[in-house]
């Protein structure tokens, strides 16, 4: 038996003995997919990643799916994932090497699956920075379980869910903003910009900083994508009702949101 069929049944008898005992394969969540916890999974294989995408959402997570290592990077420094799935074993590049990238600037959890059973390789990726290791074939369940406990662990429980700076709310586990109690359409770029300045209110963080902590890579002379996030940032959040800015340019520093009382950063 392959590993995808191995899989496939395990899901299958997860869904027997769950209605054997009376049980939803689908425990109750809330239908809005913004409340959905966002994963990406890195791996090549389409029927397992659809399998994973079933189960997971219906545990309460939303999967976005890479078919290899070079578009896993890109999707996972592009926007923000709560758990990152990767597979080891895939063409191009393969799951060490994308892990080693994503580390060089992402603290992301990350659990990785493998058909390997050698204690050396499991070992070669908690050295390297995953945050767990999960060979196949395995139980659906254990998947899910696994990964709820990486969150648990990785997210501070004194973490506020919710950050409001004057008219703006941002609620961090629904990924969504609220503008004078209408709710914005933000991408997930955006939305990391606009945390990382309500998160420091006056204080100007630079196009590096920003560039480094949203997209995970280096800036370059030429990269205008933080000029053109904020752009687009400040089209969809306007001005204050004084008409003053929200989002400052600080000559020379890089960018800060300022309240409408405290307009006093020089641009």
């Amino acid at each position: 038996m392959n590993e995808e069929s191995a899989i496939h049944d395990n899901f299958l008898q997860t869904r027997a003995k769950q209605t054997r005992d009376n049980r939803s394969v689908t425990p109750p969540i809330q239908s809005d997919s913004c409340q959905l916890t966002p994963l990406l999974l890195i791996d090549d294989d389409r029927s397992l990643a659809s399998l994973i995408a079933e189960y997971c959402t219906a545990a309460g997570f939303s999967i976005a799916s890479a078919l290899n290592g070079e578009d896993g990077l890109y999707q996972a420094r592009q926007l923000h994932y709560f758990l990152i799935i990767l597979d080891v074993m895939m063409p191009g590049i393969d799951g060490f090497e994308v892990l080693k990238r994503l580390r060089q600037s992402s603290d992301t959890p990350i659990l990785m699956l493998t058909t390997r059973g050698a204690a050396m390789d499991r070992v070669l990726g908690l050295e390297s920075g995953a945050d767990d290791y999960l060979a196949k074939p395995f139980e659906p369940e254990e998947l899910v379980a696994r990964i709820k406990s990486i969150l648990r662990r990785a997210l501070p429980k004194e973490a506020p869910s919710q950050m409001t700076v004057g008219d703006l709310m941002l609620d961090e586990p629904g990924r969504f903003v609220v503008l004078a109690g209408q709710r914005l359409e933000l991408t997930g770029a955006e939305f990391s910009l606009l945390r990382l300045l309500l998160s420091n209110p006056g204080d100007p963080l630079s196009r590096e900083e920003l560039i480094r902590r949203i997209f995970g890579r280096e800036p370059t002379s030429f990269d205008r994508s933080i000029d053109n996030l904020i752009n687009n940032l400040r089209r969809k959040l306007g001005m204050h009702p004084d008409s003053s800015e929200r989002i400052k340019s600080v000559r020379n520093v890089g960018y800060c949101y300022v309240l409408a009382s405290s307009g006093s950063v020089a641009s």
